[in-house]
This record gives structure tokens, C-alpha cells and sequence, in this order.
């Protein structure tokens, strides 16, 4: 969830981020702002659940801000802090729907308590709001199939004459407009199981369709074409221009993968092409999104791509079909393929030793349907390492030939022996690479911290700067460095700190402003309680 503080007392704002920042409310992201404008700017680009909001603020007072974040942002609560006790406020604050007033002189526990409480409550709402009843549900999903023909046509490169004919045929009330354009985001839930990616569609296609609309706040129509298996494809139209469309959706994606992550522990590769598109441009434009995303490689949450183009080099996931008897052999190359592309090496190679079970038990090495078994393996490994380009690092360690030279073999014991060997290969490479490329994130993460350190660091910021999620970067930061983003951030902004302090000869002023700090007051403040000497001390211990 994200908590807006707003008050144009500098040090007010910075009192209650130390305070609320030290309960370590669970997936709590704190935003902070001076000014009612500035206030009103943030919520274009960033859906704010709960904000702390004084009202005697110079320009814009906080019932003038209120007023139209309730607009806007129709399900966030508002608690008001002021440190004046006035009727007249507390009536026209208790006008406002999710408003609550609370006086700047209650105790820290008060104020705790209230925002402890209200979250609580979103959470709740925000678990009501994904329930409908059985008829709202069928409606809904019966709204959704009936769009379904149309937007395939549309993906197929279809004419809007053509489709504008099927609608009047069809009756669908599809929502979108076909003589304006619309925003494209590509999106794969990636499962944990072949099992689960099996189950009904129709609960996961409500699920993502009520989770959806309750991101958008009422802004934009959109519509969702559900290819299976956790693959959409859905279209966006704003009801009313706003001028930051584009960054609203960025952040509707990055709510959309944090809240599957969180609750489900599923990935969500998520790509937002980056302006409007016109219907004639969809078909293109998706199979570019949908490359983007394959060559990523690694199942990883990609959010807001630049408009680049891919060499067209589609390859399939799965193996070639194969006309075995058996289905539980058809179903365990299916599996196979699932876990190697989900990069689940202990299920692939259980999955692989149960598959080299059965030609052994054939035994013959001139048994068509064990070869057909072993070529099926064979090709699946051979487009993953075509996919990924790994030809070179596989063949100084293992030899590549047998994986269509059978002949060699004396046994299928012996030939599924090479195939675990060479299997083995490719993991020991996308674990190498895997924590390379994460290193290399985490890496660019501080890069980008250090480089920046007199602004503004946010977790919004930096995600959207490194093109990943919020929870996938939080995480994975913690996991690496040891320490969380905003902790990281606090002490490079010590640290920095120090070198001036020894270094320089800046007023406090100054050093507080190059550390990223809003008063002087503030950094001396955050300064003392991190090293246990004001800045002063410090420079006068190291003169």
C-alpha cells in the first residue's frame, strides 16, 4: 500500500515518516509532499490508499486537496492532522467521504493507532472489492467472452469495417471505441505448476478481471483478450484525457504484478508499450511485446520497455507434438518443457528420469515410440539453447551431436544419462546467469542511488528507472545486499555526508542539501541518531 504524507512543515513530515517507518507496517510505501499541487501532481501518476493530510497549508488548504483527491481517488482514506481544534473544520472535513480528523498534539500511539486501523480497513475493502456475487460474476464473465471474437479479429489484423460489421452481427457490448486509439499491455502470470496453469480458466480470468478494474479507479475502459494459461492482452482507454495517462498505467502494472507476488508468490511479466496505438497497429505491436518479453529469459517482472524492436526470431515453447500412445508420456514431455522454461531444475530432472523410466523399460533401442520420446527431449533442448544462445558455453563442456545421434548409444539408460548430463549444463549456465543479471540489477540500483543523492529516492522512482517491479527490485535488493532499499538509501546519504563533513568546509546547509535532507534541522536530526554525534561533532573529531 502507498501513504501519502502533505504538509508544508518540513520537519512535520519527516517526524511522522521516522514514526511510522519504525512499525514496519508490512508492504507500506511512504510518499511525502510540501504542498497541496504537489500533492495532486503525485496522485496522476501513483494510486495513493491512505493519506496524512494537514489542512492549513499556504496556496491550496488540505479541504481544497481533499476535495478532489475523493475525485480522483474514490477509495483512499484521508486522515487530517491539524493543530487547530476548529468546528468548522471538523464539519466540513467529516463532508468528505474516508475522512478522518486528528489534532497534531495527540500522542504518537493516537495517530499509530488511526493509521493501523485505516489500513487495516483498506485491506479489507480491498479483498471485498474482488468478491462478486454468483450472478455479478456470471455477468461479468459472460460481458467478457462476448468480446472475445472481436478482440481476436483486432490482434488478427481485421479491418474496423470489418469489425464494426461483426459487432452490429454479434451485439457484444463491447466498451472500447474503435475510431480512438488505445494503450497495449502484455502480461504472463507464470504458474507454479503445470497443474495449476491447467485448472479452470474462468476463475483466474475473473480474478485478473475484478483486480483490473479496481486499478483503474474508474479512469479507463478496457477490455481483455485471455489467450490461456496466464497470457492477456488487454486494451486501455481513458474515459476523460488526462495528461499522465501513460504513467498511470505504469503504475496499474506495477500494482497488478506486486499484488500476484504477494499474495500468490506467482511472477508477472508485464509489458506496457509506451504510447497509444492505433487499431491497424495492434497486431504488430503485440507480437513485438510478446517478444519483448520471451527474450528477457528469465520470467522476470518487465515493466515500461522503450520503444524497441526485436529481430523476428519466434520460437515455441513447447516441443513438437508427438504421437505417442501413452498420454502420461505426452503429459510428462509437457511438463518437461513447462519446468525448463520455468527454470524449476528439480522437477525438470525428476520429470526427465521419469521419462528415461519408460524407454528403458522398452528397452529396444529401435522402438519408435522411445525414439520419438528421446528426439521429442532432444528438440526441446535444442530450441531452448537456440532460444538463449548458449551453443557456445554447452559445447566446450559436452558434446551437442548426440542430441540427434542416437547411434552411439548402446543403451537408452546410457542415451538419457547424456541427456541428464547436458540438461545439468544448462542449469549450472542459467544459475550463473541469473544471479549474474541480478547482481548486475542490484549493482545499477546503487549506481543509480549514489548518482542521484541530493533528490528525491523513492522505490516508484528507482523501479521505473531500472524497468522492474516494485516488490520483485524490494525483494531482491534485501536478498542480495542485506539491507532494504530505504535503509540503503539512509546510510549513502550518511555516508556522503561524512566525506563532506571531513572534506569540505559547506554550511550544514548545504551538505544537507547535496545528501538529499530538507532542512538542515532534519539532517542533523537523522545524523545524530545515526552515528551518535551531531554533524559538528563529527567534523570537529576529524579536522
Amino acid at each position: 500500500m502507498r501513504l501519502l504524507i502533505v504538509d508544508d512543515e518540513h520537519y512535520i513530515v519527516n517526524y511522522l515518516t521516522d514514526l511510522i517507518e519504525e512499525q514496519h507496517f508490512p508492504d507500506l510505501e511512504i510518499y511525502k509532499c510540501y504542498s497541496g499541487k504537489e500533492a495532486l501532481s503525485l496522485i496522476q501518476t501513483s494510486l495513493i490508499d491512505l493519506m496524512l493530510l494537514d489542512i492549513h497549508m499556504p496556496g491550496m488548504s488540505g479541504l481544497e486537496v481533499a476535495s478532489q483527491v475523493s475525485e480522483q481517488l474514490p477509495r483512499c482514506r484521508i486522515i487530517f492532522l491539524t493543530a487547530y481544534d476548529s468546528f468548522d473544520h471538523i464539519y466540513e472535513s467529516n463532508k468528505l467521504e474516508h475522512t478522518r480528523y486528528l489534532l497534531k498534539t495527540e500522542d504518537d500511539e493516537v495517530i499509530l493507532k488511526e493509521i493501523s486501523h485505516t489500513l487495516e480497513e483498506l485491506e479489507e475493502e480491498s479483498n471485498k472489492l474482488l468478491l462478486l456475487s454468483e450472478a455479478q460474476q456470471k455477468a461479468f464473465l459472460l460481458s467478457h467472452l462476448l468480446q472475445q471474437n472481436i478482440l481476436k479479429g483486432i490482434v488478427a489484423g481485421h479491418s474496423i469495417e470489418k469489425l464494426e460489421r461483426e459487432l452490429k452481427i454479434a451485439g457484444s457490448d463491447f466498451t472500447l471505441d474503435l475510431h480512438r486509439p488505445v494503450y497495449l499491455m502484455y502480461t504472463q502470470v507464470h504458474y507454479k505448476t503445470l497443474d495449476e496453469t491447467n485448472l479452470t480458466n474462468s476463475t483466474y480470468t475473473l480474478q485478473y478481471l475484478q483486480l483490473i478494474r479496481k486499478l483503474l479507479e474508474g479512469k479507463f475502459q478496457f477490455s481483455m483478450l485471455d489467450f490461456g494459461k496466464g497470457t492477456l492482452l488487454l486494451f486501455f482507454q481513458p474515459l476523460q484525457p488526462f495528461s499522465s495517462e501513460y504513467a498511470f498505467l505504469q503504475s496499474v502494472a506495477n500494482d497488478f504484478g506486486d499484488y500476484y507476488f504477494t499474495k500468490y508468490r506467482r511472477r508477472v511479466t508485464t509489458v506496457l508499450y509506451p504510447e497509444v496505438s492505433e487499431w491497424n497497429e495492434v497486431c504488430s505491436r503485440f507480437h513485438k511485446m510478446q517478444q519483448y518479453a520471451e527474450l528477457s529469459g528469465d520470467a522476470v517482472p518487465l515493466i515500461y520497455p522503450s520503444d524497441s524492436t526485436h529481430e523476428d526470431n519466434t520460437v515455441d515453447t513447447l516441443p513438437a507434438e508427438v504421437s505417442i500412445d501413452r498420454v502420461s508420456l505426452e503429459k510428462k514431455l509437457q511438463e518437461l518443457s513447462f519446468y525448463l522454461y520455468q527454470g524449476a531444475e528439480k522437477d525438470y530432472l525428476h520429470t526427465l528420469k521419469s521419462l528415461c523410466a519408460e524407454c528403458t523399460r522398452i528397452r529396444s533401442m529401435h522402438s519408435i515410440s522411445a525414439i520419438k520420446t528421446y528426439t521429442s527431449v532432444s528438440l526441446l533442448l535444442m530450441q531452448y539453447i537456440d532460444l538463449y544462445q548458449l551453443q557456445g558455453k554447452i559445447a566446450s563442456k559436452i558434446a551437442l551431436y548426440p542430441l540427434y545421434y542416437i547411434h552411439d548409444f548402446s543403451s537408452w539408460k546410457e542415451a538419457f544419462r547424456y541427456l541428464e548430463k547436458l540438461s545439468g549444463q544448462i542449469f549450472d549456465i542459467l544459475h550463473s546467469k541469473k544471479l549474474d543479471r541480478n547482481e548486475q540489477l542490484v549493482q545499477k540500483i546503487k549506481t543509480y542511488i549514489r548518482d542521484h543523492i541530493s533528490e528525491s529516492l523513492t522505490l516508484t522512482t528507482i523501479s521505473r528507472i531500472v524497468n522492474y517491479n516494485e516488490a520483485y527490485i524490494s525483494r531482491l535488493f534485501k536478498q542480495i545486499n542485506g539491507m532494504g532499499i530505504s535503509e540503503y538509501i539512509s546510510l549513502e546519504r550518511i555516508n556522503k555526508a561524512k566525506d563532506l563533513l571531513v572534506t569540505t568546509s559547506d554550511s550544514m546547509q548545504n551538505i544537507a542539501a547535496a545528501t538529499g535532507f530538507d532542512t538542515a534541522q532534519y539532517f542533523s536530526l537523522v545524523f545524530k541518531k545515526t552515528t551518535g554525534v551531531s554533524p559538528s561533532e563529527y567534523r570537529r573529531s576529524h579536522m
